[in-house]
């Protein structure tokens, strides 16, 4: 859509559907207009209107619509071509020749129910094609009907309302009154831990794990999945996940001295609790019950109640004075660290970043990684990086150029820990009497530089050797760079 005209000759800027606003000369676009024609009798005897529901049949309109179907939102003209809302959200205006009405059938229902009661909330599949779309297969649950002849509106299982022509749709049996016994002997209850351990229930869902929400008749669940999927499950094909242990027995072991609590880091060292998450990391949100079994907050989000003896609780910060890494620098908020040794889980050694705050009485620090990751250390874990030099001066690395807040600098060396050689940047200030200066670089980042390290980056006093041409250049001209003897 034009936005505004950008001069005098009418070359105008065009935001397009993407959302992008673009700069065209005129004679690169031309308008989208309505056709005057008269429609061929692509919607036959249907009638057409706001809210009706409508397949593209028709290629008139660019775009590439053929196929889609969609919902008549208003009449952009006299001629009744349209706007349509497509099933993707998106709005185009149709010549009205190019779709055609979905209307439901007046035909009879031609036994593909069989005896099954067709009702709001029956369970169906699609077992036929004249309803466009192509959701042959799929299965879903009737909302509403849309006419007299009992034609359904169906709730997809991928959350789509679709509306079928009732010969289209087969009712999917009712739930078994009397189906095998549940397996195991723990009693199933909203609320429930379970797995499907059957196939009875259409989908496909062998295997998958969840939780009973509510039941759908006497005995049937309704199950959340783990991946957030609610489905109705003949109860034969659930098995219930055992309730945590109610043993009195004593922790075995597996949290050492340690007490937990809530807040607490823990660390899955056990397969006791199903769902296979040996190794993972978390924190104690609650227990559970009288035994200390507790609920984790893994470090993915997810909510898991474990058995206390799959838990290891991370042990806090050493007491013990540090071993010396931390050599004659003072470790304090805001030192600039790298993690050399592994007594802190996570597998951090080799990384750096800053200090944010101490933890505990003993100055074991809380670093933020240069990924951004706040992570408690044992302050023997880590190495404090030296401050920038205040005595030695600058080997002549920046050569004649001044050297200034605003300059435009490379790192031409790897004095400065970080892997920074070849990089550039701009100063933004001098840390010290030395003038070894604090660079932003061009990916954000701030890092502070020994001054022997970086090199000015200076606009050469050179004219140009006629690499322009004839063109004339000015303030606002588009250029396009063709040579590398600019550094």
């Amino acid at each position: 859509e034009i936005t505004r005209f950008i001069d005098a000759n009418n070359n105008a800027e065009v935001k397009l559907e993407s959302g992008q606003l673009v700069s065209f000369y005129k004679d690169d676009f031309k308008g989208v207009v309505a056709s005057p024609l008269p429609p061929p009798g692509g919607l036959g005897s249907a009638e057409l209107k706001v809210g009706s529901k409508v397949e593209i049949i028709g290629s008139k309109t660019p775009g590439g619509h053929l196929g889609k179907q969609g919902e008549i939102t208003r009449f952009i003209d006299a001629n009744n071509n349209a706007e349509v809302k497509l099933e993707s959200g998106q709005l185009v205006s149709f010549y009205k020749d190019d779709f055609k009405a979905v209307v439901a059938s007046p035909l009879p229902l031609p036994g593909g129910l069989g005896s099954a009661e067709l009702k709001v909330g029956s369970k169906v599949e699609i077992i036929g094609s004249k309803t466009p779309g192509g959701h042959l297969g799929k299965k879903g649950e009737i909302t509403r009907f849309i006419d007299a002849s009992n034609n359904p509106e169906v709730t997809l299982e991928d959350g789509q309302v679709v509306s079928f022509y009732k010969d289209d749709v087969k009712a999917l049996p009712d739930l078994p009154a009397s189906p095998p016994s549940l397996p195991g002997s723990s009693d199933l209850k909203v609320g429930s831990k379970v797995e499907i351990i059957g196939s009875l229930t259409p989908g496909g869902h062998l295997g998958k794990k969840g939780e009973v929400t509510r039941f759908v008749d006497a005995e049937n669940p309704e199950v959340r999945f783990d991946g957030g999927q609610l489905v109705s499950i003949y109860k034969a094909d659930v098995k219930v996940l055992p309730d945590l242990p109610a043993s009195p027995l004593p922790l075995a072991g597996g949290l050492g001295s340690e007490a937990l609590k809530i807040g607490s880091k823990v660390e899955i060292i056990g397969s006791k609790t199903p769902g296979g998450h040996l190794g993972k990391k978390g924190e104690v949100t609650r227990f559970i019950d009288a035994n200390n079994n507790a609920e984790v907050r893994l470090e993915s989000g997810q909510l898991v109640s474990f058995y206390k003896d799959d838990m290891k609780a991370l042990a806090t910060a050493s007491p013990l004075p540090p071993p010396g890494g931390l050599g004659s620098a003072v470790l304090k908020i805001g030192s600039n660290v790298e993690i050399i040794g592994s007594l802190t889980p996570g597998g951090h050694k080799g990384k750096k970043g800053e200090v944010t705050r101490f933890v505990d009485a003993s100055n074991n620090p809380e670093i933020k990684l240069e990924g951004g990751q706040l992570v408690s250390f044992y302050k023997d874990d880590v190495k404090a990086l030296p401050d920038v030099p205040a005595a030695l001066p600058p080997p002549g690395g920046l050569g004649s150029a001044v050297l200034k807040v605003g300059s435009k600098v490379q790192i031409i060396g790897s004095k400065t820990p970080g892997g920074h050689l070849g990089k550039k940047g701009e100063i933004t200030r001098f840390i010290d009497g030395n003038n070894n200066p604090e660079v932003k670089l061009e990916s954000g980042q701030l890092v502070s530089f020994y001054k022997e390290d970086v090199k000015a980056v200076v606009a050469s006093p050179l004219l140009p050797p006629g690499g322009l041409s004839n063109a004339e250049v000015k303030v606002g001209s588009k250029v396009e760079i063709i040579g590398s003897k600019t550094p």
